[in-house]
């Protein structure tokens, strides 16, 4: 059978083969439009799962060195404060949960030292920046006074927003109108990337002018 004229047509046959052409161009580019939107929101989830993922560890983390300090306490019989070569020491007095050289040997405060109280060797987090201890009323911005109850709270000094806000929520729940000064877990802002995270711990057992 002899060709049409059409087939033997060299430019109907390129004709062809660009509508071919474009056409699988345009199902590429649609393929790979879609796939970028399936990455992006796989990503996005991701990312959602994994701050839910280190609130969680970090709500838990807060919460057993809260009961650490008062295991501490409860060994040495005084608040932490007092317990310290330099009293005054924020620094020191997250390092007496794990190091009993910083403890005071007088009234055999570093005998009843029975610790470590925590697994950290350090006052430096390895996600959260550093770690430290300090005696506030019940709103964090507020220093302690006599005539109100005091808190010692552990503060993490470099915490991203938004794991912030999903501890706090896990923690003291959700709909919290000032939830930067209320609850047990609070915050101010340390710099545009970070949050200072506060965790009202224990009840001080002293706060004393001078005993801070």
């Amino acid at each position: 059978m002899k060709p049409t004229a059409m087939q033997g047509n060299p430019l109907h046959n390129h004709t062809i083969q660009s509508q071919g052409g474009a056409l699988f161009g345009l199902d590429a580019r649609i393929a790979l439009a879609v796939f970028s939107l399936l990455a992006i929101v796989t990503g996005a989830a991701m990312v959602v799962n994994m701050n839910e993922t280190r609130a969680k560890g970090l709500a838990a983390e807060l919460v057993d060195t809260a009961k650490a300090i008062e295991g501490f306490h409860t060994d040495l019989r005084t608040d932490i404060f007092m317990a310290l070569e330099e009293p005054v020491s924020e620094a020191r007095a997250f390092q007496a949960l794990y190091d009993p050289l910083v403890v005071r040997e007088q009234d055999n405060l570093r005998g009843r030292w029975n610790g470590p109280y925590i697994r950290a060797a350090s006052n430096r987090s390895p996600a959260y920046g550093v770690m430290s201890l300090q005696k506030r009323s019940p709103d964090h911005t507020k220093a302690c006074t006599a005539d109100q109850m005091c808190f010692l709270w552990l503060v993490y000094d470099q915490v991203k927003p938004t794991i912030v806000r999903e501890a706090n929520e896990i923690i003291d729940g959700v709909g919290e109108s000032t939830a930067e000064v209320a609850g047990r877990l609070q915050w101010s802002q340390q710099d545009d990337a970070n949050q200072i995270l506060y965790f009202r711990a224990v009840k001080a057992l002293t706060w004393k002018e001078g005993e801070l």
